[in-house]
């Protein structure tokens, strides 16, 4: 099989849903992608020059696989420190830093979104929408990528992303704001697009050394990719892995990660556009109150928009100052197909005309007070 051939099987489809023992369906899992790898002959095909080093790439691709599986089991074994020990050395030995999409660019002004949830019709202020301030770290409970007690930003490219990850909230308790980086930032993705989309890539060759990347790395974006099973449990394993890449990452020369949702599945819907998250691990940790200095100065924000009161201000698609909406809000989002079988301009979502309403407010530079 070429590299092409193995990201579109079946094997590789992500996100991953599951029933029963999350370490045995892991361990299935790498292992089916690794019988792909070791009876491929042909993996390189015609991209030049890797024909001469397949055997490299099988080698490593085996490295991180067991290494991933390894690491699972000592976490399972109660010792955290281990289970990362093992995951560095995988990491470090398959050369996954050679293969990682790092030099993935946030541009400047990029614009990021970020939902809360109240029930009061009364705007929170930008700064309750950041990430959880260090004097209510006891708040943190685990997420994906975050450690419970050590706050992180999380961003979507979308209020619908958003909306998506706190599993489809009421209208009524909505609150959002439009966050914006002042420099461009690198972070290493680990979107899972490709591997649910790929009916437009054409052949094994026309993407260069892109292809390979996405197959050297797809075991460990895998790990990164499972839907959890059990949302009330405390211990979700499907974290495991991530949360030990978060502290591999403070590391390594990146901002933060570029992650795909697993509540949206692409290869199960009409969605037209690209939908991802972004996680940015803070960076100060010797502060007991307030929020991290160096983030504050990373991005600024508008002011918070309840949904409930911006249905109050306008029956509108627009503030008054502003233009009506335009069919390109979102770049990235083209239309939603919430009702199976219609797929909806995103302009005419809730979603876009919120989005369109935000980019009406200016943005703010984040108040550095109790820092």
């Amino acid at each position: 099989m070429t590299f092409l051939e193995i990201i579109r099987s079946e094997v590789t489809n992500l996100p991953i849903q599951y029933e029963g023992s999350f370490r045995e369906m892991i361990k299935e899992r790498l292992t089916s992608f690794g019988n792909l790898i070791d009876n491929s002959d042909d993996l390189s095909e015609d991209v030049n020059g890797l024909s001469f080093t397949s055997h490299i790439f099988k080698r490593r691709s085996k490295i991180l696989r067991e290494g991933i599986i390894k690491s699972i089991d000592a976490y399972y074994e109660g010792d955290p420190t281990k289970a990362y020990t093992i995951l560095k050395k995988a990491l470090d030995e398959a050369n996954v830093t050679g293969y990682l999409d790092k030099e993935n660019e946030l541009a400047p002004q990029s614009n990021l979104f970020r939902i809360r949830l109240s029930k009061e019709n009364y705007a929170l202020t930008k700064e309750e929408l950041f990430h959880i301030p260090f004097h209510l770290r006891s708040k943190v409970n685990t997420q994906r990528y975050s450690i419970p007690g050590l706050p992180s930003l999380y961003l979507a490219n979308s209020i619908y992303v958003a909306w998506e990850e706190l599993k489809r909230p009421g209208i009524a308790e909505i609150q959002a704001t439009r966050i914006v980086n002042n420099d461009s930032m690198m972070m290493l993705d680990l979107t899972t697009d490709i591997f649910s989309r790929n009916s437009n890539l054409v052949d094994n060759v026309s993407y260069g050394w892109q292809l390979l990347y996405k197959v050297m790395v797809w075991p460990l974006v895998a790990a990164c990719s499972v839907k959890v099973q059990h949302p009330n449990d405390p211990f979700k394993p499907e974290y495991i892995i991530p949360q030990l890449l978060l502290q591999w990452v403070n590391k390594v020369n990146v901002y933060g990660i570029k992650y795909s949702s697993t509540h949206i599945d692409l290869s199960k819907s009409d969605h037209d556009g690209i939908f991802y998250n972004i996680v940015i691990p803070v960076r100060t940790f010797h502060l007991d109150k307030g929020h991290c200095p160096e983030l504050l100065y990373a991005f600024k924000s508008t002011q918070v928009l309840p949904l409930q009161i911006r249905q109050f201000i306008t029956i509108s698609d627009r503030l008054a100052h502003q233009p009506s909406i335009y069919s390109w809000v979102n770049p990235d989002i083209q239309g939603l197909e919430l009702i199976k079988g219609y797929v909806q301009p995103y302009s005419s979502t809730i979603f876009g005309i919120m989005e369109h309403n935000l980019k009406g407010i200016d943005t703010e530079s984040f108040s550095a007070e109790n820092n």
